[in-house]
């Protein structure tokens, strides 16, 4: 008798700011569908400025994905994905560039502390770019070690970035 894997569900951040942005994201979604798992919802994709250096702004949108894969081998193609779209590796501990960055936010696994992945995202809470798409498709959501939903992080966060929604929404 085969037994079941079970389906966990990962909430993810995509941003890029080398031309062309919409087009890694969206490519972005396509390999995840095609590599992880399938997507539930997406959010509103929001131009917004680099954040911890200067640089051009970023497209940033949120998905949620269901999968059979837990969450250490989903980071592992997540990364495949980021390099297959042309993201280079990190030179230093400087943030720069780059066509395609994707961070697991949550798991539905529940709290990981490794040197390659730390769930929840340790900076999500200080970061508009990623809370207001976060907002879109998960407002309610718990975050479990702060015990706030998004909507309450979104309130309390400091980063007085401006963040432009766009029409355009991930497919």
């Amino acid at each position: 008798m085969k037994t079941k894997k079970p389906i966990i569900e990962l909430i993810i951040s995509l941003g890029s700011n080398i031309a062309p942005r919409f087009e890694h994201l969206q490519e972005a979604v396509v390999l995840i569908k095609k590599k992880i798992g399938t997507v539930h919802a997406s959010s509103f994709i929001y131009e917004t400025p680099a954040w911890g250096f200067i640089s051009t702004p970023f497209l940033n949108a949120c998905i949620t994905i269901k999968t059979s894969l837990n969450t250490k081998n989903a980071l592992i193609v997540l990364q495949e994905i980021e390099k297959d779209l042309g993201r280079k590796p990190k030179i230093g501990p400087a943030y720069e560039a780059r066509p395609i960055d994707l961070d697991i936010l949550f798991s539905s696994e529940g709290i990981f502390n490794y040197e390659s992945l730390t769930v929840p995202h340790p900076l999500l809470h200080e970061r508009k770019f990623v809370l207001i798409p976060l907002l879109d498709i998960a407002p309610n959501y718990a975050h479990p070690l702060l015990h706030k939903t998004t909507q309450q992080l979104l309130k309390t966060c400091h980063d007085s970035s401006e963040i432009t929604p766009t029409k355009h929404q991930l497919t």
